[in-house]
């Protein structure tokens, strides 16, 4: 082919690297230039290790340059993302502190490189994403299959309230107290978190008072 252009040698390897940038393989650049002849087949190889979890791609299909036709994950290291609840995103401060867990595999753990907690909040589940970078050098981690996440934390010791005791109007937050004389006493607090129907308190409230956990609104 090359030879019946009648193109100069310096043409000739301009063809050549015009077809190397489009993804042709060398080997096969090697072949073409050897035999002159277009190849009907080639191999185009990924250039990184892993599976293919997506392929899109049927006999006599036309593909543009910017056509995705397979989706490769790789296996070592691979992410694991975790839904995790607004109320609880505070707690986390470092890798020790999380340990995966995946029903194919009961009793293993596995170590963590590096991890990232996105910023923007899921409005419907009120969750924020944790990506983990999870080391898998035997590939016992598959794409797709479930996770769990443990996390540990120890945190100060805070006054916790029942959440029904707090009443927020939105610019303020406060709860009503009774006093020794059994009388009640709205005081202003600031709120640290919420989690599972408890409250925990920043100030506002000192240990051993009484506030009124039904009927506030």
């Amino acid at each position: 082919m090359l030879q019946e252009t009648g193109g100069t040698a310096t043409q000739v390897e301009g063809i050549l690297e015009r077809l190397r940038l489009a993804g042709m393989p060398d080997d096969d650049i090697r072949r073409l230039k050897t035999t002159r002849k277009i190849q009907t087949r080639f191999t185009l190889k990924a250039p990184i290790d892993g599976v293919i979890t997506a392929f899109d791609l049927r006999a006599g299909m036309n593909i543009a340059k910017d056509n995705v036709v397979a989706k490769i994950q790789g296996m070592d290291p691979v992410w694991v993302s975790v839904a995790v609840p607004e109320s609880i995103a505070w707690l986390i401060k470092d890798a020790s502190q999380f340990r995966i867990q995946v029903p194919a595999w009961p009793g293993k753990t596995f170590s963590i490189n590096k991890w990232t907690l996105l910023p923007s909040v899921d409005s419907a589940t009120r969750t924020l994403q944790l990506r983990l970078q999870v080391n898998n050098p035997d590939e016992a981690l598959k794409p797709g299959m479930n996770a769990y996440l443990q996390l540990t934390s120890e945190s100060e010791p805070m006054l916790l309230i029942p959440s029904k005791a707090l009443i927020d109007s939105g610019d303020e937050q406060r709860v009503i107290t009774v006093d020794n004389e059994g009388r009640f006493v709205p005081k202003l607090v600031q709120v640290f978190h919420e989690s599972a129907g408890v409250t925990a308190i920043r100030s506002g409230l000192q240990e051993g008072e009484k506030v009124v956990a039904s009927g506030c609104s």
